[in-house]
């Protein structure tokens, strides 16, 4: 699998500095809506304010009534020459472009005073009234707004702005209007340019302060992160060795506090790798030693198969297999005379070295008992008192045994049973099933116990199945046992095979019903057939 290229990280001091150019673009765009919304708003008062103020003041100062007269008559007077004088002055002072009189009609308006005629007056001369210019005048003209203005070309590079205001009569109808006009650059222009001014401004202004805001965080932030992050890599790079790596970071902050953080954590970590160090030496040493202890209990189980060539009697195959380095469970058979082979299948309570060192003692006190010519029943109880008075651990220990000892001449024998599994039979001409009878208690849990035994009779071609609880108690992922019906069935799906044959069947069905889940106890099974005082290995 090919590993995936590093993902190129960018530098503190990068991400340092386009957090400032971020900043500082941030606070030039804020400035700028701030500046616009507030030039708007003095453009408003400065321009549209003047233009109101002035055009209300001459339609204050206008007589309606002369007015109507000149609109009607078409005469003027003295009035009308001081009148025009005034508008003129109120365009100078207003610094405006244009301030006229008109009389608004249907389609057109009728001018009274124009402060732009360069001939004396301009009383009479019409031009047209449509559009938007109409539609605002009329509007402050019928009295929905008592001021109004119309703006045109407001997209372009120049504007023409016109304030409205009503004159009255002395009923205070309406009878003409007031326009003070004036022209300028777009407004949209002004704001560009002094955005740009701005923009200038603020960024000349701010250069020095972010040098300086700069270098007191590269002095105070960076290079001390740079110091760690390098201190880190040479403590990673050099795990094995005893020197301490510090940063040597005085800024008086939290990332001084780091940095003893830090040399402590580098302590703490140095010490746990010589605890580490030492653990694994243990672990090693116990490995080995559980290792040697594997060794030496499989070297005390008969392992040499065929284990008895010249006989032909019989054939007997047998396994171990510890759920941990070493085990509580254990078999032996072994030929107490001539005509008369021992067999012995037993558990230990509890596993690992406790349970395999009491599985080398019962071991031991079993055989020698069968073969100082005990019976199977006699043996257990010998050997049942022996356990008690050295068996004083807490909790106490004990062990199930199943035993025999077969007469090979005839294929009588007698068994006993304390506490283990059903054994199971298959006669010649028949099929594997479980021979079922009242157990005896477990050896080494009361001293004086007495132990039952049975005999039984095997003929030419009957097979023995003896087992401890591991077979029957595996279990898969699900949690589901093994079980007695399981292992029927195996042994059963091959019922002539061989003894070495029957174990290797079992262990394959045992393997693929538990799957992944580990092995939770030792497995011990001995397969064994009759063939009789001829030794006929032919019977099926």
């Amino acid at each position: 699998m090919s590993k995936e290229p590093k993902k190129k990280r960018k530098k503190l001091t990068v991400k340092a500095i386009l957090g400032l150019i971020f900043v500082l673009i941030f606070i030039v765009i804020f400035v700028c809506i701030g500046i616009t919304w507030r030039y708007i708003d003095d453009f408003d008062d400065s321009h549209y304010g003047t233009a109101f103020a002035l055009t209300h003041t001459a339609s204050e100062y206008i007589d309606g009534e002369k007015l109507t007269g000149y609109y009607k008559n078409g005469t003027t007077d003295d009035y009308y020459g001081q009148m025009r004088d005034f508008l003129k002055l109120l365009q100078s002072e207003g610094k405006l472009d244009r301030m006229y009189v008109f009389v608004p009609s249907e389609n057109e308006l009728v001018t009274v005073w124009d402060t732009n005629k360069t001939a004396g007056n301009a009383l009479g001369s019409r031009q047209a009234f449509d559009g938007e210019f109409k539609k605002s005048a009329m509007s402050t003209f019928s009295g929905k707004s008592e001021e109004n203005v119309y703006i045109d070309d407001k997209s372009a590079n120049n504007l023409v702005v016109t304030a409205f205001s009503p004159i009255y009569d002395k009923n205070g109808n309406p009878v003409a209007m007031v326009a003070s006009e004036f022209k300028g650059e777009s407004i949209i222009l002004k704001i560009v340019d002094f955005n740009l001014a701005t923009l200038v401004i603020v960024l000349v202004s701010s250069i020095i302060p972010i040098l300086i805001f700069y270098r007191r965080t590269k002095k105070g932030v960076l290079l001390p992160i740079k110091r760690l992050n390098s201190s880190a890599k040479q403590m990673v790079g050099d795990l094995e060795s005893e020197k301490l790596v510090s940063p040597d970071i005085h800024t008086g902050d939290e990332i001084e506090e780091l940095s003893d953080s830090f040399e402590q954590m580098n302590v703490e970590l140095r010490d746990y790798i010589r605890q580490l160090r030492l653990a694994t030496a243990e672990k090693e040493r116990i490995g080995a030693e559980l290792n040697m202890a594997k060794d030496i209990q499989a070297a005390q189980l008969p392992s040499t198969f065929p284990a008895f060539p010249d006989r032909k009697e019989f054939d007997i195959y047998a396994s171990m297999t510890p759920a941990k380095e070493v085990g509580g469970d254990f078999y032996d058979f072994f030929l107490v005379d001539d005509d008369h082979l021992a067999m012995v299948i037993a558990d230990v309570s509890g596993k690992g070295i406790p349970a395999s060192l009491f599985m080398m003692i019962s071991k031991i006190l079993i055989k020698n008992r069968l073969k100082a010519g005990d019976s199977p029943s006699a043996a257990l109880e010998k050997v049942n008192n022996q356990l008690i008075e050295t068996n004083n651990i807490k909790p106490k220990q004990f062990v199930t045994v199943w035993l025999a000892v077969l007469e090979l001449s005839s294929g009588k024998g007698t068994a006993a049973n304390a506490g283990h599994e059903h054994p199971v039979l298959k006669r010649a001409d028949g099929e594997y099933e479980l021979v079922e009878y009242r157990h005896s208690p477990p050896v080494s849990l009361l001293k004086g116990l007495r132990f039952r035994e049975h005999d039984f009779e095997l003929k030419p071609g009957d097979r023995l199945f003896v087992y401890t609880d591991g077979v029957a108690e595996a279990k898969n992922t699900e949690r589901e046992l093994f079980g007695t019906d399981r292992l029927l069935t195996v042994l059963n799906n091959d019922k002539n095979a061989s003894p070495q044959q029957v174990l290797e069947n079992v262990t394959n069905g045992i393997n693929a019903f538990v799957g992944e889940a580990e092995q939770f106890d030792d497995i011990t099974m001995i397969g064994f057939t009759y063939y009789g005082s001829d030794g006929n290995t032919d019977i099926s």
